[in-house]
């Protein structure tokens, strides 16, 4: 998905002065990801941020609903925010 989700995941997260902890727990209660194999940490948070891996296409849609942007946006097909669902 490349270097402008990374850049674009970590723009959200200091817009919203989250820590990687409080995104990946709130996602976690948020999409109850606790009862999954797979809850996500800091260190995944991370790795996205920093472009070590890309999230899978669930976890990609799980972050574009969390910080109410598009997918598209997310993986920078577009400069236009939109969701808040599709004002």
């Amino acid at each position: 998905m490349g270097a402008i989700m990374g850049l674009r995941l970590k723009a959200l997260r200091e817009e919203r002065d989250l820590t990687m902890d409080q995104v990946a727990s709130d996602m976690n209660a948020k999409f109850n990801l606790n009862e999954t194999d797979h809850p996500l940490n800091r260190s995944m948070i991370s790795r996205w941020e920093n472009d070590k891996n890309d999230p899978s296409l669930e976890n990609a849609k799980y972050l574009s609903q969390y910080f109410d942007v598009s997918l598209d946006y997310l993986i920078g097909l577009t400069d236009k925010r939109t969701p808040s669902r599709l004002k």
